[in-house]
């Protein structure tokens, strides 16, 4: 992707986040409290100047009374009765990971479901503790998982795994080799 490519997502995905912020009511240091990050941080986003993590984007949506299916989804997806077209399909990502939201949110749909992508010897991410379970098959790659307070796990391509709702979980590329893996979240983490 080129430079000028990644300024303009920048750029859109702050004025979408700034747009969101305004409907919502909320300054920038209110938005910042509730998502836990500081100002400065919003601000930055907001005009294009710093692109978020997919954690720390999850972090302001969430904050904001969305979650990034619905942040990222349009009306024109492309679907086929049941059958959803990878046309459709939006992808969010970040530095670290690229995430395809295979589904589009809506009522009928009762799990979401990601292809992910983790680039290799990134950074760890920040523990999440979610309120849904999160089930996971591994399909390239080697993911190191980890459940806190539990020796970490390396799943090779084949294996799957499953973790309970509130249950604090992080998952990265365990070598130099990136990972693709395909997660459910049920019910969909909205």
């Amino acid at each position: 992707m080129a430079k000028s490519e990644k300024k303009e997502q920048k750029d859109e995905l702050g004025l979408r986040i700034q747009m969101l912020r305004k409907r919502c009511g909320l300054s920038i240091r209110q938005l910042a409290q509730q998502a836990g990050v500081t100002a400065g941080m919003v601000s930055f986003i907001e005009r294009g100047k710093s692109s978020p993590s997919i954690a720390l984007l999850r972090q302001i949506l969430e904050a904001l009374g969305t979650d990034l299916n619905t942040f990222f989804s349009s009306a024109d997806g492309k679907t086929d009765g049941m059958v959803y077209l990878r046309e459709g399909m939006h992808v969010v990502m970040d530095s670290e990971r690229r995430y395809t939201l295979i589904f589009p949110r809506k009522e009928d749909i009762k799990v979401q479901m990601l292809d992910e992508h983790f680039t290799p010897n990134a950074k760890k991410p920040p523990f999440e503790k979610l309120n849904c379970s999160v089930a996971g098959y591994v399909i390239s790659g080697q993911l190191t998982l980890e459940i806190m307070g539990q020796p970490f796990k390396t799943l090779r391509p084949g294996d799957a795994f499953y973790v309970p709702p509130n249950t604090e979980h992080r998952g990265y590329a365990a070598t130099d080799e990136a990972v693709r893996l395909i997660t459910v979240y049920s019910p969909a983490n909205y």
